[in-house]
């Protein structure tokens, strides 16, 4: 045995000849770079699932294994709820690497061992893509990169400005570095999103028209590829795998640790502004706002620089963490007759009432002037009470007008979900009488105070031919449907109603080809149903012709022993 070697183990070996390490305990060691998901000390392999790494491989990260409070929490994921037993969503091993290194290490075990790797960030992918079965491990890196100054960076180059992040931070987190730094970039709204899955699956949001999507900005990616080889990724130098890594399926081409992407400077873009406002739901009162978003999304020459998002929400949503601003300024807004902070107070945790939310942006892109014409169109809907914060005479910042999308509450409602997000490319949503269509199934949720239902969707206009959600296409990257003219979701929460939620989505996707698209337009982030990826009709779903079959040709040369292949929702590789 040559010095600073293991000592010997007795027993059985990985087929690579490594000691498989015996259900003694887990590593202890403290993340270098953050805090774990739950504490050390994990008693492993308690249910004779996947063994720990062996110790000689120098694993300094947590390690859990099934059967303990701390896996229990390690293995909460969003779509655990809905999805955790039907997909079997409990992974042999959970680690929380602490570095580079220990990610390195892991992906050389699942080498020799031939188990699949699941990577999560921040464990918010609908369909637990993130997450895989007894049979594989989970790598979770929401831990893992949390250093300041190492791992969230601003950079000036050239004339630009950029960041260089980890993947580890949450959309918060991101927020509230960027407007210390008075720089903006577009991303989605959910707060606890992170920033690795978040790239990969494009970073739709409210800055869609005016600036495209995150993944449209990423300029270079750091990986550990499938050899355990840190690789730099940028469009020049490996086209191929820039472009399955920003729109193919998350985590399947390599362990995505830190990128860098460019973002926008407040100075530049003085004077822009920003609407949020909110209605109590009423039919009529959703038919004209939605009237409003086909209208702009059918004309041509609706400008670049707004951005107009509707928001329906069943009774019971967190109104607190919905609002852009403090509680005591939420409740001097609100209607005397729901808070007067003296005899009626209003749980806003829980607000009693079904609302339509308005997001409604304009960037001073320096290219055409601001006209009030959408704003006003938007507060003059019939309606009986509102509540609204728009920017005013001072000067707001773009960054800070941008935070306002945030949606703050960990989840929507706290139930499953039948979830579904679609795009249209058409521009005749006014003949085939969509906004009547929505509303009325929209409707059929909220009248229904006992239904044990909630609704919870988001629509999106990204027409006209000046729109950066559009005119990105073909950059580079593997996001699909870049035609679209509308997007969003159409959620519906279920309380012990589970039929009642799948026979709603069920008559939707009946009706929706007729109202909305003739086709299937699906996004990644947005996963629903079927997620088996060798069925024809599910990748179809999300991808064109075209594209899978390049995107297979890459998985085939990134990933050939099927390590980043953890469950069905990856794109398969190319069998010739």
């Amino acid at each position: 045995m040559a010095p600073g070697d293991p000592p010997p183990t007795e027993g059985p070996t990985t087929p690579g000849g490594l000691p498989v390490r015996q259900p003694l305990g887990q590593a202890t060691a403290a993340s270098k770079s953050g805090p774990p998901a739950g504490p050390p000390g994990q008693s492993a392999n308690a249910t004779g699932a996947d063994p720990l790494l062996p110790a000689n491989l120098g694993f300094e990260g947590n390690q859990y294994a099934p059967g303990s409070a701390s896996y229990d929490r390690a293995n909460n994921l969003y779509a655990t709820s809905t999805y955790g037993q039907e997909r079997k969503m409990n992974p042999g091993t959970i680690l929380q690497p602490t570095s580079t290194e220990d990610i390195q290490q892991a992906v050389r075990y699942a080498n020799v061992v031939g188990k699949p790797l699941a990577i999560r960030s921040g464990g918010h992918q609908y369909s637990g893509a993130c997450s895989t079965g007894s049979d594989g491990i989970q790598l979770d890196l929401k831990p893992t990169f949390r250093r300041p100054k190492l791992d969230l960076q601003l950079l000036r180059e050239n004339g630009k400005v950029y960041i260089r992040s980890s993947v580890s931070w949450t959309l918060a987190e991101i927020f509230d570095f960027l407007q210390d730094n008075g720089v903006f970039m577009p991303t989605g709204q959910c707060i606890e999103v992170c920033v690795g899955g978040h790239i990969q699956t494009g970073g739709f949001g409210m800055l869609a028209r005016s600036f495209g999507l995150l993944g449209d900005y990423v300029r270079e990616l750091e990986i550990v590829d499938h050899n355990a080889e840190v690789v730099k990724v940028t469009k020049d130098s490996n086209p191929d795998l820039f472009y399955g890594i920003l729109g193919g399926s998350p985590g399947n081409f390599g362990v995505i640790t830190h990128f860098k992407a460019e973002v926008q400077e407040d100075r530049k873009h003085q004077g822009s502004k920003g609407l949020w406002q909110a209605f109590h739901y009423r039919p009529d009162t959703l038919k004209a706002l939605l009237d409003i978003l086909v209208k702009k999304g059918e004309d041509p020459n609706f400008p670049r620089g707004y951005d107009f998002t509707i928001n329906t929400l069943s009774r019971e949503v967190n109104l607190a963490e919905l609002f852009p601003g403090s509680q005591s300024e939420l409740k001097r807004k609100l209607p005397d007759w729901i808070h007067d902070g003296k005899k009626i107070i209003a749980d806003l945790l829980k607000f009693k009432f079904a609302l339509i939310v308005v997001y409604a942006q304009w960037v001073n892109l320096g290219e055409e002037p601001y006209s009030p014409d959408l704003f006003d169109q938007i507060k003059k809907v019939p309606h009986d009470f509102q509540f609204h914060k728009e920017t005013g005479v001072d000067e707001t910042p773009m960054s800070q007008i941008a935070s306002w999308w945030l949606f703050r509450s960990v989840r929507e409602f706290p139930y499953p979900y039948d979830k579904r997000t679609n795009s249209t490319a058409s521009t005749e949503l006014s003949k085939t009488k969509w906004s009547d269509w929505f509303t009325e199934r929209a409707n059929k949720i909220i009248s229904d105070t006992g239904n044990g239902l909630y609704i919870s969707s988001q629509l999106q206009v990204y027409g006209g031919t000046n729109s950066k959600f559009r005119t990105n296409a073909g950059n580079g990257t593997s996001y699909t449907f870049r035609d679209a003219t509308f997007g969003g979701t159409c959620d519906v929460f279920y309380d012990g109603n589970e039929k009642g939620a799948h026979d709603w989505q069920a008559q939707n996707d009946k009706e929706r080809f007729t109202h909305f698209s003739k086709e299937e337009r699906g996004v990644l982030w947005g996963s629903y149903g079927d997620w088996n990826m060798k069925d024809e009709k599910v990748w179809r779903r999300y991808y064109d012709a075209e594209t899978y079959k390049k995107l297979q040709k890459i998985r085939k040369k990134a990933d050939p022993k099927g390590i980043f292949t953890p469950n069905p929702f990856c794109v398969e590789a190319a069998k010739d």
